[in-house]
This record gives structure tokens, sequence and C-alpha cells, in this order.
């Protein structure tokens, strides 16, 4: 049984865009005159939802109950054509992206009616995007068509408009990335960074590289980090379990401290002693760095497999710091996540700090 919206609902969502679609770049007009007679009207929009309206379908979440999925907070107002493309290739259009997206139609109908400048007002929603190792900035969506995206720069958290051109310039990096925040995904970068200046706003586009693979963790296994015997062999730990145990030592390990895997490990503790004073700014951070870990590729140099270091991870859903106090060389994390076939899991973790 579906939790369709009603009649109401869906006329509120298509008013408050204006009856355009919401997909950035598009902003289609969905509704218009017909041709059959001189009170037609066609409509080529749709109310989308954002979780789904039954099991099984794009981005279903078991924990919502009937009233919130057909909710207005669960719709998202598109055209016919992005309303599919959300839902046939849903695991790149996170319930968090199509939630911005939402909101960003929204304020652009509401300035438009205010006939506001083009001045980034306090509540527009942001993302935090990471290009490299080096640079994070906060953004804007601008577009996100045919693998092309597209923002706006409001603010830099690490890095500057300088570190942007020379990281497009630098053709030596044969992995550049960028990763999403909201989206909760980071692909390879295909070809040149662009930016240019427009009315005093850096915009930034650049074609995307296909989502790499996901697994699941159930067939991992792996020697238990407390060396302990079981049956006159090491301890081992397998499926969930071994997963959990990746993400410790993988958040655990610094970036480029393994010399033979010199693309391994994260930037877990440098933004802890950088940003502990900012929680807020920290955790979003952190969900950055995991997020790279789950969708960009490394070499290992063992196996010879090119892959995200934790790739059996479909998506973090959220991250948490528990207490920012250092105890035996580790600080507490919660963590909320989809592994690869969409099953959720959450744990607490310690994750060390050197």
């Amino acid at each position: 049984m579906r939790d369709n919206f009603s009649t109401k609902t869906k006329e509120i969502l298509a008013k408050r865009v204006a009856w355009q679609c919401s997909f950035p770049g598009c902003r289609r007009i969905t509704v218009g005159a017909g041709h059959k007679d001189n009170t037609a009207v066609i409509n080529l929009g749709e109310a989308s939802h954002i979780y789904a309206a039954s099991p099984q379908g794009p981005r279903y979440d078991e924990s919502m109950s009937q009233d919130e999925r057909k909710s207005i907070d669960n719709g998202i107002w598109l055209c016919k054509h992005h309303a599919r493309i959300i839902d046939s290739d849903f695991y790149n259009y996170s319930p968090e992206t199509l939630k911005q997206w939402k909101k960003l139609a929204e304020k652009e109908t509401f300035k438009s009616l205010e006939n506001f400048d083009r001045e980034v007002l306090p509540d527009i929603p942001t993302t935090f995007i990471s290009l490299g190792k080096s640079i994070v900035l906060n953004a804007v969506w601008k577009s996100a068509n045919d693998g092309v995206w597209k923002f706006e720069i409001v603010n830099f958290i690490l890095g500057d408009i300088n570190d942007v051109i020379k990281f497009s310039d630098d053709n030596s990096d044969s992995n550049k990335y960028i990763v999403i925040e909201t989206q909760g995904d980071g692909r390879l970068i295909v070809g040149h960074l662009n930016w240019e200046l427009c009315e005093n706003r850096y915009i930034i586009s650049l074609l995307t590289s296909e989502k790499t693979a996901r697994t699941t963790p159930y067939q991992m296994s792996d020697i238990s980090l407390d060396f302990g015997f079981e049956d006159g062999d090491f301890k081992m730990v397998k499926g969930e379990d071994a997963a959990k145990q990746t993400i410790i030592v993988t958040l655990s390990t610094n970036f480029g401290d393994i010399h033979y895997q010199s693309s391994f490990g994260s930037f877990f503790s440098y933004y802890y002693w950088n940003f502990k004073d900012d929680v807020a700014t920290l955790e979003r951070l952190i969900k950055l760095e995991i997020t790279r870990l789950i969708s960009i590729p490394h070499q290992d140099s063992s196996s010879g497999d090119n892959k995200p270091a934790l790739n059996f991870i479909n998506r973090l859903i959220n991250v948490e710091v528990l207490n920012l106090e250092i105890i035996n060389s580790k600080i507490p994390i919660k963590l909320k996540l989809e592994w690869g076939d969409g099953k959720y899991w959450e744990s607490e973790i310690g994750i060390y700090v050197s």
C-alpha cells in the first residue's frame, strides 16, 4: 500500500515553486494551456516522494510513519523527466540532496516574488564540498545535469580561490575528486575543473565519472583487534563486526602514514585538532571524510585493487561526536549508515586521535 500525497498537498508543493521543476538547472514550467478547449490545462509535473511511499521504493525509510511519508515535508515538485530520473537512478540522489534542492527552488521563487538581489540569503541551504585533499568549501547547488555538477562558492573552510585555480590547472593528479556532504557521494573528476567569476561570485562546474560500485559487509572477515585466541587460532571478526573494525582502523590511520599505501587513511585527526572548538563544523567534516572513503577509490598495493576503502557502505546518514575529550587516545562518535544493500546500521565507535 502506497502512502500517497493528498490533492491539496500536491497543489501546495507545486505552487511553492511556481509550478516549476525543482531540479537544479531545470526550472521547467510544468503547467500550461491545453489545446482541447479553452479550459484545458496540461500538467507535466509530479509531486515526488523524497522517502518512498511504499516498501521497495527508492529511498524507503521503514522508521517513518504513514503520516510522515505523505506529508508535505516528504515531497518535492519535479517535471516528469526529473521525477523519473531521481527514482530510476535513486542511489545517485540522496534524501538530503533532494531536501536541499526543494529548499533552493522555494527560495528562488520567493526571491523572484520579492525582487531580491543576488546576495545569498543566510538561510539558503548550503553543502560542504571537498575538492581533492586540501580544499573544503561551502557552496550552493546551481545545477546537476548529465553528470555536470555546478556550484556557487559561499565561503572556504580550507583553502582559498587560488587553491581552486591551482587545482584546476594541475594535470599531474590523475585522482582528482569531488565529495558532496549532502549528496553522501563522491566522484572522480573527468577532465578539467572549470571556474568563473560571475557578478562577484565564483562558480565551479565539472564533469563527474560514474558512481563507484558498492558491496556489502556480510562476507568480510579479519583478525580481531584484541588479538585474542579462539579454538587455538587468532580470534576472527566477521560480517558487520568486521566492517565496524575496518571503519575504526581506516579513520584512525592518518592519511599517507603507511608508506606502501600512500593514499590509505583519513584526515580525521587533522580535522579534530583544527575544528574541535566548532563541533558542528567538525561533524560535517567527518561526514565529508567518511563519504570520501566510501566513494573515492585508492590503490591497494597488497591486493592490487583500486576501490574505496569503505565501499561496503552505500551512504553515511549521520555522524555525531559524543565527547570531544580524548580518553585512552580515542574520541567516541556515533554513526548511522546504510550498507551497500540498503540495510541501516547504527553504532558507537572510538576513533584514535594522534
